[in-house]
């Protein structure tokens, strides 16, 4: 049962995108120079962010507020828009910052409450989703704060939601997770708009669930996972995954008039969406179509997965072709994984020379980076592994930059 919850405050509680800049450079005395560009959230529903805590404490939750800003400045956004807590964990507080577990854990200590499900945690990066999962707490992005969800659909939070009122039960937030993680899970479900993850922009790529690959720690715990791995060579996992896929197509606001499958390699004989299709068709409104064969695949390629971004956009060009005119119809193509969106492009990219009207895509799991916990010396943000332009190399990059520049051998 859920005693205490913890906020993030930047971009989650307030809104004080027009002093990024300044706080990523430790500018603390212009930043205090111009509090008044702080603003309140505005977002769907009759409370605002800012007002979540007060409301949460006056039902009997502990509240704690984590920042990796200096106490002064905490101190005085908090009271510049009311803000009730318990506790407050600021920059000074802990030599450890996110996304270090440390200063979660802390704050927990000083509101005498245990980590676990007796915690969650609530912010808009993917340093909070970090430091949540760290921590062994229950981790919550908030869709207002959030600099991009394409973006961070690759460290996906364990719940994401874009209207603050779900947080006002926090004991039902267990049933707000992705559709694909919850049914394959048997577990309790609660349609919302974070129910699938936003990953891509151009195509409009929705995933079920997160995947994590079999070298995750995670994996071992995500029934997703491990059913997505499986239907690669096993057809059991066919039938709940097309009760799956046909839920969310039906729970979708926007309905395609032909659900394709990305098509089997010329080396394959086996198509591992076929029986998903075939279950999913009863879960779906009747007038859309599955066209099993409205792509082909050309060729195979070789060290697909072993390749950079860049190199497997040219590596799928022009692999699928279909010979269907879909004259100006809405198709929706279904894959296993997403990673680099490569494949997801290519399929798109045929499917509208052979005339269709939009295309977007579908996927069981979007594949999730692993938690580094490696910290930019420069300026005290986290860093990713990121590669060159070809592909070729590996370095660790701040995830500040341009600000920081900052980069180190892998």
């Amino acid at each position: 049962m859920v005693k205490a919850v913890l906020f993030d405050l930047d971009m989650t509680l307030v809104d004080s995108l027009d002093l990024a800049v300044l706080r990523q450079r430790r500018i603390w005395s212009e930043v205090a120079e111009k509090m008044d560009l702080i603003r309140p959230f505005r977002t769907t529903g009759s409370i605002a962010p800012h007002q979540l805590p007060g409301q949460l404490k006056a039902l009997g939750f502990r509240i704690g507020i984590v920042t990796s800003s200096p106490q002064p400045y905490a101190t005085a956004a908090l009271c510049q828009f009311g803000i009730a807590y318990d506790q407050l964990l600021s920059y000074a507080d802990t030599s450890g910052h996110k996304p270090d577990p440390e200063p979660l854990l802390e704050a927990l200590r000083r509101l005498g409450v245990q980590p676990g499900p007796d915690a969650i945690h609530v912010g808009d990066d993917e340093v909070d989703i970090e430091a949540a999962r760290r921590a062994g707490l229950l981790s919550v992005a908030v869709r207002w704060g959030c600099a991009s969800v394409p973006k961070l659909s690759s460290s996906a939070p364990d719940i994401f939601i874009a209207a603050p009122g779900i947080l006002l039960q926090p004991d039902r937030l267990a049933g707000r997770g992705y559709i694909g993680e919850a049914m394959i899970g048997n577990c309790d479900f609660h349609p919302h708009w974070g129910s699938v993850l936003r990953c891509d922009v151009s195509p409009p790529v929705y995933a079920l669930g997160r995947y994590f690959a079999a070298s995750d720690p995670r994996h071992a715990q995500s029934a997703l996972s491990s059913a997505i791995l499986a239907l690669k060579s096993d057809d059991r996992p066919a039938q709940r995954f097309g009760e799956i896929v046909g839920s969310a197509i039906s729970r979708g606001d926007w309905k395609p008039d032909f659900v394709v499958p990305v098509p089997m390699k010329p080396s394959q004989s086996r198509n591992r969406f076929a029986g998903i299709l075939k279950a999913a068709v009863a879960h779906m409104n009747p007038d859309i179509a599955v066209v099993p064969e409205g792509l082909s695949c050309v060729r195979d390629t070789e060290g697909y997965k072993q390749t950079g971004k860049h190199n497997r956009s040219e590596a799928m060009k022009f692999a699928f072709r279909t010979k269907r005119a879909w004259n100006g119809a809405k198709i929706l193509v279904l894959d296993d994984v997403t990673t680099t969106g490569a494949t997801a492009a290519e399929c798109a990219r045929a499917l509208l020379c052979g005339g269709a009207g939009e295309v977007r895509i579908m996927v069981l799991g979007r594949t999730q980076k692993a938690c580094s916990g490696r910290i930019c010396t420069a300026c005290g943000q986290p860093m990713t592994i990121r590669s060159n332009r070809a592909g070729s190399s590996r370095f660790w990059g701040c995830s500040a930059y341009p600000v920081c520049r900052h980069t180190e051998q892998v």
